[in-house]
């Protein structure tokens, strides 16, 4: 069995730094990615660097083109979007794999068996939350946040389950591709965390694009391409055809398959991982860093995640 000095579970901004920051104290990490198209983390594939490339190839769309015209220009922005994050991803894997003090290994925590260390972090991010909702499972018309980035042809008509800020700001962005967006969103209010005049000018600089909202509304139902929701203040049945359905439906801590009972490491009603203020779990030998894990609950978490990267490293040069 192979040793290390510490052992980090995802590729993410938080477990690539640390990585880099230990192999700089001579310590010997394993880096472990499920996926081959995750090197970097979520920011770099399926976050923020892909959503923003796209956000700006939409408002670069020809004006008075005609709907096969736009189709064509977001296919072209598909591609491009990929061959950003696929340079990206190549550069954050040699960062780390080129260094003589990290192994990459690629598969699933319980797959990768035969190495040790003393201590452990937890840096898997978090995943799209799938609602319960019949005739999603298998269906080739429902996307996640993560899936309709791969999308070749350009929708005529999406759906979009979810008016929170990941919602819209695909809502916006399909918009401006060219693509007919109606946003379900089950709550009475637009952006209800937001104050009235934001949440107002918001709403009205999104409708000027041509987005529908309809609130108060339960999605009851997914058959193929149409949607079937209730109007939960008049209870009424309604339904929607699409050419696409996007699930914007929340994100929750990715901890599902890391069997982490049998580890001792205790989560929360959300399945995030609970940490002390240096990050240290129930199991004082792993760490949790990232969304993965719960918000510890103090007044000055700058300094607290200062001090924990700090006490991280510093135990970590000390471990045996």
């Amino acid at each position: 069995m192979k040793q290390f000095d510490a052992i980090i579970i995802g590729f993410g901004k938080g477990g690539k730094t640390l990585a880099a920051e230990l192999a700089k104290r001579e310590q010997k990490v394993a880096v472990i990615e499920r996926s081959d198209k995750m090197y970097g983390g979520t920011c770099i594939n399926i976050g923020c660097i892909p959503t923003k490339t796209l956000v700006h190839l939409s408002k670069l769309t020809p004006a008075g083109s005609s709907f096969k015209e736009k189709r064509e220009y977001y296919r072209q922005a598909i591609a491009r979007k990929e061959e950003v994050t696929s340079m990206l991803r190549k550069k954050n894997y040699h960062n780390l794999a080129d260094n003589p003090y990290i192994t990459v290994y690629t598969g699933t925590g319980s797959e990768v068996l035969r190495i040790k260390a003393p201590q452990i972090f937890i840096n898997t991010g978090s995943e799209t939350v799938i609602p319960p909702i019949e005739g999603i499972k298998d269906n080739p018309s429902v996307y996640t946040s993560t899936s309709i980035m791969e999308m070749k042809e350009l929708p005529e008509r999406l759906v979009i389950v979810g008016g929170g800020y990941i919602g819209l700001e695909f809502a916006s962005m399909y918009a401006s591709f060219g693509a007919k967006v109606t946003v379900l969103e089950s709550y009475p209010q637009f952006i209800s965390r937001e104050d009235r005049d934001i949440a107002d000018s918001v709403k009205e600089t999104l409708e000027k694009k041509g987005i529908s909202f309809i609130l108060n509304a339960k999605v009851q139902e997914i058959k193929g391409n149409t949607v079937v929701y209730r109007n939960a203040e008049n209870g009424e049945t309604h339904v929607l055809d699409a050419d696409a359905i996007l699930l914007a439906t929340g994100r929750r801590p990715n901890t599902r398959e890391l069997r982490l009972e049998a580890a001792g490491v205790e989560v929360n009603e959300r399945g995030a991982i609970i940490v002390d203020e240096f990050l240290k779990t129930t199991n004082p030998q792993i760490r949790a860093i990232g969304d993965v894990k719960a918000v510890y609950n103090s007044p000055i978490s700058l300094w607290t995640t200062t001090v924990s990267f700090a006490k991280i490293c510093s135990e970590s040069s000390s471990a045996p």
